[in-house]
């Protein structure tokens, strides 16, 4: 997620975008406590998962349908509806597949992923095993990683969203 964080700022430098007017559109956003909220306890999610090498499905699980629902309170602002869908592709993939996103093992190696092997034990992975919704999954290699559909477009509407949240620099004529 961090290159389309990083794209969307570059392409903002590039157009010559105000980035500091990104803070004002945060005046906007309804019940942001919500997705504040939803993002901490998934960072908890994964601190506890690593902590006990377990999975904690219905949290995850939860966590994005809430998730989902505070972005939904906010799809009037620009790219949050991409971003959304992107998050209901993903809690599709990881509820579908017993709370753990499917990672193509192929798409794994094209990536250049430099691990020695997939870490089958991952609380939060699992390699993809035949699936009519592979699709769902992370199948897409992308420097070394893997991403899903669902992070293609929570990707572009975060990038969408400071795209269109940034204004116009002005011209200094002198």
């Amino acid at each position: 997620m961090i290159y389309f964080i990083l794209a969307g700022l570059l392409l903002c430098i590039i157009l010559k975008r105000n980035l500091l007017t990104i803070v004002d559109s945060f005046a906007a956003f309804r019940m942001p406590y919500l997705l504040i909220g939803t993002f901490a306890f998934q960072i908890f999610i994964y601190w506890l998962s690593n902590r006990t090498g377990r999975d904690y499905p219905i949290l995850l699980e939860l966590s994005f349908a809430t998730m989902i629902l505070g972005l939904w309170m906010n799809r009037h602002l620009p790219g949050i509806i991409f971003i959304c869908f992107g998050a209901l592709f993903n809690l599709f993939a990881i509820s579908i597949h017993g709370g753990l996103m499917p990672v193509s093992e192929k798409a794994l190696m094209m990536s250049g992923y430099n691990g020695s092997a997939f870490v089958t034990d991952d609380p939060r992975h699992q390699l993809m095993n035949t699936s009519n919704y592979w699709w769902l999954g992370d199948w897409i290699p992308f420097f070394k990683h893997v991403i899903s559909i669902g992070d293609i477009s929570v990707g572009f509407g975060f990038i969408r969203y400071l795209l269109g949240t940034t204004s116009k620099r002005e011209q200094h004529e002198g």
